[in-house]
């Protein structure tokens, strides 16, 4: 039973350093652009059928212990952040639900993203912070705009020299049936899994697509002082845990040198 024990602590630490390390990353990412917090998620090892020396008669299901705990996902929770006012023309935010497409120059990969930061390359295209550009393509070289205007469906227009207002494309929206099981690539891009479902295209504002909000970018989700309290938790759970170990070994070792 002690060696039984200490597997059980050796478990409950292992989990608990796995939710240090999950809240630990949703603290260093406070300020990162549309960033979705984590939530670790336990289960019960398997139980044990207890021998029948020292317990008291009982019919079927015999008693059983249990073996510990242990991880078995890391959830992210998709909820929507604050948006944070920059003014800037091309800073766009999403109010609901969807996400940005944008292309990978290197293999025209596609990937999905909620960071709306975007800026204009050297042939006028709009891309995010590491060159991917937004698709559908948007070229905005040819018009020599003084401003950019995009409304809340999407619409992108180019203010010219004379304060015309000319069309030159729409954005689109992606949504998916479990956005929450999205594979996260890094660089706040995600790709579809099976779980997550395929991307369906959308026009913002329509059939529970979210709406586009320029000048806007969406914060991280992640709200400091819930995971400052499951810091805590975890601590403490975690320096319980290493007390079931220290115990059943002082029990091993009284155990180890008993004299008759």
């Amino acid at each position: 039973m002690i060696i039984k024990t200490l597997a059980t602590g050796a478990s409950g630490m292992r989990a608990f350093q796995m939710k240090l390390d999950t809240i630990g990353n949703n603290i260093a990412n406070i300020n990162t652009t549309a960033y979705k917090r984590s939530r670790i998620e336990f289960a019960e090892m398997m139980r044990q059928a207890m021998g029948d020396q020292g317990i008291p008669a009982a019919s079927d299901p015999r008693p059983a212990g249990g073996s510990g705990v242990k991880m078995v996902s890391v959830a992210r929770l998709v909820e929507q952040g604050d948006l944070l006012q920059t003014g800037r023309d091309l800073d766009l935010a999403i109010e609901g639900e969807g996400y940005f497409k944008v292309i990978s120059p290197e293999d025209d990969r596609e990937y999905y993203t909620r960071d709306g930061c975007f800026y204009l390359n050297n042939e006028g295209i709009i891309v995010n912070a590491n060159g991917y550009k937004l698709e559908p393509e948007i070229n905005l070289k040819d018009g020599n705009y003084v401003a950019i205007r995009i409304d809340e469906k999407g619409k992108v227009q180019g203010k010219t020299a004379e304060g015309d207002f000319q069309d030159i494309d729409e954005i689109t929206l992606y949504t998916f049936p479990a956005p929450a099981n999205l594979l996260d690539e890094g660089n706040n891009l995600y790709s579809p899994t099976a779980a997550s479902g395929e991307a369906t295209e959308g026009t913002p504002g329509e059939d529970g697509v979210g709406l586009i909000r320029q000048g806007y970018l969406e914060r991280s989700n992640v709200d400091l002082a819930q995971e400052m309290l499951g810091m805590i938790e975890a601590q403490r759970a975690y320096a319980a845990n290493a007390r079931t170990i220290q115990t059943a070994d002082e029990m091993w070792d009284r155990a180890n040198n008993l004299r008759k």
